[in-house]
């Protein structure tokens, strides 16, 4: 009798041990950075994108105080009427820390967002066309948008990082052509965020996309433990047409995600070179 109580409570025990074990919680250092249901799609290596062109209101943007901030003034000033967000979660590579992002692992990831001249020949997936396309065919940081003398990539050692930067580049796009960007950074203690806006009018195309400095990228790679949130957000007018505003949504999408590609596969490896 003794025996056969004794086996029931192992077996009780075994139950409530294996459930506990079933439904334990993944190990998530980006809680309250976003919602458990962006967490669990983003856990599963999927990279997620957004589009909107109406009542525009961020849906994957982490919760960042200064990212909010930046975002919040840019679209008050372009009154967008296209919003394009993109989400990624990368786990950190060795030998980046896994608690608090060192000074040696933020400038080794500004280094690689500095290094403009690196974009060109990048490539993106271009869906209306159903193949691979060149993203950037040239890339370079210029001294001024009148002065357009290239200059070689900024790089910083771990005494020198600043706390902000601005950068000017000339970007030759296969289908924006060729313009300028003004590049702007903010180094804080979680993040590293850049927007990235027009110095010239540019076209999708033939179709007019944006006058001087109405479009505007944000990115940013944020510390989440284990973890880089690495978030992009495009805004700008969209074309009037529903075709083209769908066209240009995937379009940019498709960017951004070439755009990530680029960075987690120069993080790689890069730790606290």
């Amino acid at each position: 009798m003794k025996n056969s109580i004794r086996l029931s409570l192992f077996i009780i025990y075994c139950l409530i041990f294996s459930s506990r074990q079933m439904v334990a919680p993944l190990d998530t250092p980006h809680d309250g950075l976003i919602s458990k249901t962006i967490s669990a799609e983003l856990l599963r290596g999927k990279l997620l994108n957004d589009a909107q062109f109406e009542n525009l209101s961020p849906s994957l943007m982490p919760d960042n105080a200064e990212l909010k901030a930046i975002f919040a003034e840019n679209s008050a000033s372009l009154k967008p009427s296209m919003l394009v967000e993109s989400l990624y979660l990368y786990k950190k590579p060795a030998p980046f820390s896994k608690a608090a992002w060192t000074k040696a692992e933020k400038t080794a990831v500004l280094n690689i967002l500095v290094s403009v001249s690196t974009l060109a020949g990048i490539q993106y997936y271009s869906r209306s066309r159903g193949a691979m396309r060149t993203f950037y065919e040239k890339s370079a940081v210029i001294k001024d948008p009148r002065q357009k003398v290239i200059q070689d990539d900024p790089v910083f050692s771990p005494d020198e990082l600043p706390s902000g930067l601005t950068l000017y580049a000339r970007q030759k796009d296969l289908s924006m052509g060729d313009n300028v960007y003004r590049y702007d950074y903010f180094i804080s203690d979680d993040a590293l965020i850049f927007t990235q806006k027009n110095c010239n009018a540019i076209s999708y195309g033939i179709v007019p996309l944006a006058a001087k400095e109405k479009l505007c990228t944000i990115s940013a790679v944020i510390d989440a433990g284990e973890y880089f949130l690495i978030y992009a957000a495009s805004m700008t007018k969209a074309p009037q047409f529903s075709g083209l505003k769908k066209k240009a949504g995937d379009s940019f999408g498709s960017r951004a995600e070439a755009l990530i590609k680029w960075l987690t596969q120069r993080m790689d490896g890069a730790g606290t070179e």
